[in-house]
């Protein structure tokens, strides 16, 4: 199940004419394949999926990025109008994926999973001085 629903990419992202163009399942299956790209970001980055309590930062990537692909799949994605604002929140949106990949941004509500890949610094420890 995605972190939004159709309705709310609607209201939130998808102009007139690509909400026209598409169906509530295909809306439906470009969220789902949206929650699927965040998903691995946040394995990467060493959550654990899907999150108990998304915050509305993920939400907002989720239709960033399915919206791009809905207008891409509807051929409405021009360079010039509203789809050129649909292109740079999705690439907004891949960024701060890939800065949660790499550690250095974290989405709101998430914990890191105790089992998870993220990294700790090697603790090193030696006996006391020599007394020089």
């Amino acid at each position: 199940m995605s972190y939004a629903t159709p309705a709310q990419l609607d209201s939130l992202a998808l102009p007139a004419d690509v909400q026209n163009a598409t169906t509530e399942a295909q809306k439906q299956d470009a969220l789902d394949a949206a929650q699927g790209v965040i998903h691995s970001y946040l394995s990467q980055g060493g959550y654990t999926v899907p999150l108990p309590a998304p915050g509305d930062d993920l939400l907002e990537a989720e239709v960033a990025i399915a919206a791009w692909r809905l207008a891409v799949t509807a051929n409405l994605a021009p360079e010039g109008g509203a789809q050129s604002n649909l292109y740079l929140r999705n690439k907004d949106a891949s960024r701060w994926l890939e800065a949660i990949a790499m550690g250095k941004a974290r989405p709101t509500g998430a914990q890191e999973s105790q089992t998870g890949s993220a990294y700790s610094p090697p603790k090193v420890t030696s006996a006391d001085g020599r007394g020089w």
